[in-house]
């Protein structure tokens, strides 16, 4: 059933304007758009199927039907978006110094009891999407169907199940194809070495199969990206037309404005590597891998540095996994000791990950039509962004609660 009331605007003027039950006003202090943008505007209204209505500045609604919700203490800003994660990589106990061992010899259930931890963690950070490569045992298409009905709190999935990789038992393109049969949204090649302690780029393929593999994705409306730890995979990458590249580090000028020539956003994921050395002994990482995975954080900066000078669209991946759950805006502060501005880095982590995602219409920025995924902050990210890591007070995903600390303490991200 429809409801009719009158909104007040700015301007004194009124409007009568339909909303259906159960809408909801919030009246913040300021709003950010994805766009890096403070907007002229400090209130919006949700419809109860999680879409925004409505912004402006002194709205009003009435009626018991619908609520308002006073946080003009707060800001407000899109929900994050995380477009490298591995959220089914979890321990429920927690690591005993070799976790990559220990992933091996737990079941579904205890994956699934770890992985819907992480997805609390992950929304307590202010991310409200996230995309999740090379699962590879269904998990993610579950959780995926779990997150999306809000059976549990948990950020919206896109997933790519397995990853194209040369210890599959399959060609490369037949494995491709059956990851997309199962309807995945995403499909991941690695084109290179490189995981973990290993920070080698061997190339796996070459140009003709990355090609052959990106058309039928593409064939079948599914996006793809390329794991390449350096540059050895970059040019197939760029010659089959990817969709995003994860990683690489040692990119020269002209791949970068290849890349931006052809639309292929980068998703550096620099902090992995940091969280690997703080964190090393979950891990069991020996004083030389600890100084290789910071010395690659290094390189990683400057190709974050290099491409954005020449303009790459760059998206924020954290490749969290285990205990990186709840670290997942660290990438952030890497992005800041890259060069970026505070705009370019909120950019960064809404509309460039709603756009890579094919969601540029509904995810990313705080507009009418679209989809009410919101982080509500104690201060402006655009003038400190560390508010986004110790200033988070209620997130919203499809208008929903998922995270709610108003009257406690904030969830403290930490970065090392």
């Amino acid at each position: 059933m429809l409801k009719h009331c009158a909104i007040t605007l700015v301007l004194g003027l009124t409007l009568n304007t339909t909303l259906t039950q159960a809408d909801t006003l919030y009246q913040t202090k300021g709003l950010i758009d994805g766009t890096g943008k403070l907007l002229n505007k400090t209130d919006f209204i949700v419809s109860n199927d999680g879409q925004i209505t409505q912004i402006g500045n002194q709205l009003k609604i009435t009626g018991s039907q619908h609520k308002t919700v006073d946080l003009k203490h707060l800001y407000a800003m899109p929900g994050l978006i995380d477009m490298h994660t591995h959220i089914t990589y979890g321990l429920p106990n927690g690591s005993k110094g070799n976790a990559w061992t220990e992933l091996g010899q737990v079941d579904e259930k205890g994956r699934r009891q770890a992985a819907l931890e992480n997805a609390r963690k992950t929304v307590a950070t202010g991310v409200t999407s996230i995309r999740d490569l090379n699962d590879g045992s269904g998990l993610d298409l579950k959780l995926r169907q779990v997150f999306a009905n809000h059976k549990e709190i948990g950020p919206r999935l896109f997933v790519s199940g397995g990853g194209v990789h040369p210890s599959r038992p399959v060609e490369p393109l037949d494995y491709a194809k059956s990851q997309i049969e199962l309807d995945v949204d995403w499909v991941k090649i690695f084109g290179t070495t490189g995981s973990a302690d290993d920070l080698t780029s061997k190339a796996y393929y070459d140009k003709d199969i990355v090609k052959s593999i990106t058309d039928a994705a593409h064939k079948a409306g599914k996006r793809i990206t390329l794991h390449s730890y350096g540059p050895e995979a970059v040019d197939a990458a760029i010659y089959a037309r990817v969709d995003s590249i994860e990683h690489a580090v040692g990119m020269s000028i002209k791949q970068m404005i290849a890349m931006r020539d052809n639309n292929i956003t980068y998703v550096p994921t620099i902090d992995h590597n940091r969280y690997y050395a703080d964190h090393r002994d979950e891990y069991g990482y020996t004083e030389e891998i600890d100084k290789n995975l910071r010395t690659f954080v290094k390189k990683n900066t400057q190709a974050v540095a290099g491409a954005h000078s020449v303009g790459v669209s760059i998206a924020t991946g954290s490749d969290a996994v285990f205990s990186g759950f709840g670290e997942n805006t660290c990438e952030l502060k890497q992005f800041k000791a890259a060069g970026l501005s505070n705009a370019d880095i909120i950019q960064t982590a809404t509309v460039n990950g709603a756009n890579l995602l094919g969601q540029k219409s509904q995810l990313g920025r705080i507009k009418e039509g679209y989809i009410a995924d919101i982080v509500f902050l104690e201060e402006n990210p655009l003038d400190n962004l560390d508010t986004l890591f110790n200033g988070i007070r209620l997130v919203l995903r499809d208008g929903k609660v998922v995270h709610d600390v108003r009257n406690s303490e904030p969830f403290i991200v930490n970065c090392g």
